[in-house]
């Protein structure tokens, strides 16, 4: 829920953003692939502070999961602000790759800005949530994702609208005013983990060094892996982008829904990896994998739904994302091809982030790379260069996807991952 929350907000920015035309939908589109390259080695990061924390959980050992926390917050802030600060010299020249013009392209620049200046206040959220999820604790995580969630709606519409006499920033209003709820709940959650409110204490001894090696080591593996993945699709929507904006603002569209939907399968993946971590730490392998096995049979029950959904109501819902006529088009298309993927995502996802719980981050790496340098790098430029139709470019994904699910089952199955020393 957490999740589809948080997504909700691009949902929300990419709808709003089809009232000043589809060349603003495009932007705010390729600012948003932008925005998950960046949060992506922070998620990363949060897969090792999940397995450290829930270990440490598990085993009783309040302090060391603390430690780790506070190590997380530093580490998160540094990394975000450097990668940010990098993306924001760039941002012309990332714009440029989409083969933006003119004022599409003015637009992705100011919008990309925007993204990576408020990249910290983003990453430290994520920290935040992963940590107290780590702990066993969900319902802090659901209450900080739907102030920011609010807020954010909110905000956006506000700055872009000029609602209660603000500017009327339009596009950029979207971005700026959509940091709202984001900075008020990092604030407020912040303050009660400062102050001893939450599960996992506030360190009275601090361990950085030890706590960031761990954080490094057990992370940075998919750290990696997510950058290269959300990279895998930014070059993807490059592909996408030679069919026109129509198909990019389209797949925007579309894009948007399916992450929203994916989160779901994100949300196992993450209690997943907490009650893996948790029943490791405590001894019990068994235990461990019998839940695994839970997530991945409760996961992909969802996505069979929502697979259904997407197929039999794809028209009626690019009907009620955009008027634009050519854009209802590419976007019902996307909904229909990308329904085949959903059941792999979910077994992705839910083993995968038992995998990853047990602190074994390198395996999902690999087969990442794999899928990636294959489907989002090398196909979509092959398939370009013999002419084909969107239609099979957009199958890609499920490709993509049924690849790595085949892997996570099989590596799951083995149950080499019980024995993954932290």
């Amino acid at each position: 829920m957490a999740n589809v929350l948080l997504a909700s907000i691009g949902v929300v920015q990419i709808v709003l953003a089809t009232d000043f035309g589809p060349e603003a939908t495009a932007a705010v589109a390729v600012s948003q692939r932008v925005f998950f390259v960046l949060q992506a080695s922070l998620f990363g990061l949060a897969t090792g502070i999940s397995a450290l924390i829930a270990r440490s959980v598990g085993a009783n050992q309040l302090l060391q999961a603390a430690q780790t926390v506070q190590s997380a917050m530093l580490l998160g802030f540094i990394v975000s602000t450097s990668v940010g600060a990098l993306c924001y010299v760039w941002a012309s020249e990332i714009a440029s790759v989409f083969n933006l013009e003119g004022q599409t392209h003015s637009l992705a620049t100011n919008l990309i800005h925007w993204v990576c200046i408020f990249n910290p206040i983003y990453a430290l959220n994520i920290v935040l949530a992963a940590s107290m999820r780590a702990s066993g604790d969900a319902k802090n995580p659901l209450l900080l994702a739907f102030i920011s969630s609010v807020g954010n709606w909110i905000g956006s519409a506000a700055l872009a609208y000029g609602w209660w006499g603000l500017p009327a920033w339009e596009v950029e209003g979207l971005a700026i005013g959509g940091i709202s709820g984001s900075v008020l709940a990092l604030i407020l959650y912040t303050l009660l983990w400062r102050i001893g409110k939450l599960r996992v204490p506030y360190p009275d001894m601090s361990a950085f060094r030890l706590k960031t090696n761990k954080i490094l080591r057990v992370g940075t593996p998919s750290a990696i892996e997510q950058t290269l993945m959300h990279v895998g699709f930014m070059v993807y929507m490059v592909a996408i982008a030679h069919y026109g904006s129509d198909v990019l603002a389209g797949y925007g569209l579309g894009l948007n829904i399916l992450t929203m939907i994916t989160l779901l399968s994100l949300g196992f993946s993450m209690a997943s990896a907490v009650i893996v971590g948790q029943y490791l730490g405590r001894g019990e392998p068994e235990t461990a994998e019998k839940y695994g096995w839970k997530g991945w049979r409760l996961c992909i029950g969802i996505m069979l739904g929502a697979a259904l959904i997407f197929a039999v109501f794809s028209q009626e819902l690019a009907q009620l994302l955009t008027t634009e006529k050519a854009v209802q088009t590419y976007t019902a298309l996307f909904f229909t091809v990308v329904a085949i993927a959903l059941p792999f995502i979910a077994t992705d996802f839910a083993l995968g982030g038992a995998i990853r719980g047990a602190g074994e981050t390198t395996y999902p790496l690999k087969v990442s790379m794999i899928s990636l340098i294959l489907v989002r790098f090398i196909m979509p430029f092959v398939f370009l260069e013999m002419e084909f139709s969107i239609n099979t470019m957009f199958l890609l994904t499920a490709l993509d996807f049924g690849i790595k699910a085949v892997f996570m089952m099989y590596y799951f199955r083995s149950g080499k991952w019980k024995h993954k020393a932290l």
